[in-house]
């Protein structure tokens, strides 16, 4: 990875945080002096754009100048169209890509039943049983028979 500006290698500068925005309800009642600065920024993350949490986002933005910054930023790219039209086709494409591989994993589990369908068929087990163990529907396990 490199700098944008200088095109230098970013090595030693990048620094990698995963935080668990689930578990903030906890600390987004503390006293913001309280906060450590990663604490800050996830409740900023988390919290920022959600207006019944607006008067701490705001205390938080305030409390340290980078992430005044990041405030200003958000608040530019949520005024700016191009920007949130951007974000949206983002959105859209993660969206229909879950859900591309929903469908194709239910599609999977479908075949997978016909073919143990057809094996039961085989080994001439009752309709009912099929229809159980395989969670297909009666009329679909007929048609397997003709």
């Amino acid at each position: 990875m490199r700098h944008d500006v200088d095109n230098e290698p970013l090595n030693d500068a990048l620094h990698v945080v995963f935080v668990e925005l689930s578990k903030l309800n906890e600390i987004v009642r503390k006293p913001v002096d309280k906060m450590t600065d990663l604490e800050k920024w996830a409740v900023f993350f988390r919290y920022a754009d959600l207006p019944e949490y607006r008067e701490v986002a705001n205390e938080v933005i305030n409390s340290k100048e980078v992430l005044k910054v990041a405030g200003t930023l958000l608040t530019e790219i949520s005024q700016n169209e191009r920007e949130r039209a951007i974000f949206r086709s983002r959105r859209m494409y993660q969206s229909d890509l879950e859900s591309n591989l929903i469908t194709a994993q239910r599609e999977g589990e479908t075949a997978k039943a016909f073919a143990i369908a057809k094996n039961m068929i085989k080994r001439n087990r009752p309709i009912d049983e099929i229809v159980e163990d395989t969670g297909l529907a009666r009329e679909e396990v007929e048609g397997l028979l003709r």
